[in-house]
């Protein structure tokens, strides 16, 4: 193991704590994940968010569909 590396995951640990507790910190990285390229504004947080949500929605109808084909089976 390396030297320094329980300092490094205590570090590590209290980072993600802290983000966990903080929404605009949170709205910042969606932000950097579905546009990179934009600023943090109110309007660019919105749409990060937005796209976000529009994702996680997707994919649970895609979930629901295919556990409905599934249990349907082939004709």
């Amino acid at each position: 193991m390396y030297a320094g590396t329980g300092n490094h995951r205590k570090k590590l640990t209290d980072r993600v704590r802290n983000i966990d507790s903080n929404g605009l910190e949170q709205y910042s990285i969606l932000r950097r994940r579905w546009l990179p390229g934009e600023e943090d504004s109110l309007d660019s947080l919105s749409a990060a968010l937005w796209l976000d949500n529009r994702y996680w929605e997707n994919q649970r109808v895609a979930v629901a569909n295919g556990i409905a084909l599934a249990l349907k089976g082939s004709e």
